[in-house]
């Protein structure tokens, strides 16, 4: 189990999270919700080790998640505007590996029939700023599964992605979740999320708002996020004034 605990980073300007608290257990898939700016990216760079606390921990089956090379148990499915553009995609897979301490011989076993699954093989020798956006979300797949790791964190997997690549990345989700994979998500389209969510963790403002587990028989994720986010009021005369 991923814990985090009372964990706090602010900038500058005075925005950040502020104690975080929330678990990702065991065998789950935790669904992270927010608006823009709300912290769900700030929290992943913090579970990453690329932001440092302020506060609080983040513990990894009971130890540090930055000792012992416990960070090697967890993959990251980043921001595509992150991955360098000027490598080939071979190259970025190669450098996530060898970060991870794989060799380039294990690698090349695995990676084969990962960019077979995905679709990918004719693309390997190619730059990423030359990829389209939904190519860029499958090199970044393949990152992640290429490292077998017993956690996966996964920003934004299904943007900018065409119907049948969303249906794809779901269903590759929900095999690594029957294989014990836990797995955490963070997304704007939460309807498609719903029949995956074992948990559901609402951020706002820098804060959690809510933290509970999930039953998509009993409720809908839309209904838990109008609940506990407040909105601004819509002048629907507004636009009926247009017409």
């Amino acid at each position: 189990m991923i814990e985090l605990k009372n964990i706090t980073r602010i900038f500058k300007d005075g925005k950040g999270i502020h104690d975080i608290n929330f678990n990702i257990p065991e065998k789950s898939i935790v669904v992270f919700i927010g608006n823009n700016g709300a912290g769900k990216t700030t929290t992943i760079r913090a579970i990453s080790g690329e932001l440092k606390l302020h506060s609080g921990e983040v513990l990894i089956d009971g130890e540090d998640l930055f000792k012992n090379k416990n960070l090697n148990k967890v993959a990251f499915f980043p921001d595509t505007n992150l991955i360098p553009r000027g490598m080939t995609v071979f190259e970025y897979v190669r450098y996530t590996c060898a970060a991870y301490g794989i060799r380039k011989a294990e690698m090349n076993e695995k990676v084969t029939p990962i960019y077979e699954l995905l679709g990918i093989t004719q693309y390997i020798n190619t730059k990423i700023k030359h990829l389209s956006s939904g190519t860029k979300k499958k090199v970044a797949m393949v990152t992640a599964l290429v490292l077998s790791p017993k956690y996966i964190i996964f920003d934004e997997p299904t943007a900018n992605l065409d119907i049948e690549s969303k249906i794809e990345f779901i269903e590759i989700i929900r095999v690594l979740n029957s294989l014990d994979v836990s797995i955490m998500i963070t997304s704007h389209l939460i309807e498609e999320l719903e029949d995956i969510a074992t948990h559901v963790v609402l951020i706002n403002e820098g804060k959690i708002v809510y933290n509970n587990e999930f039953d998509r028989k009993k409720e809908k994720i839309l209904d838990i996020y109008k609940n506990f986010i407040e909105k601004p009021v819509f002048d629907k005369e507004i636009i009926k004034d247009l017409y």
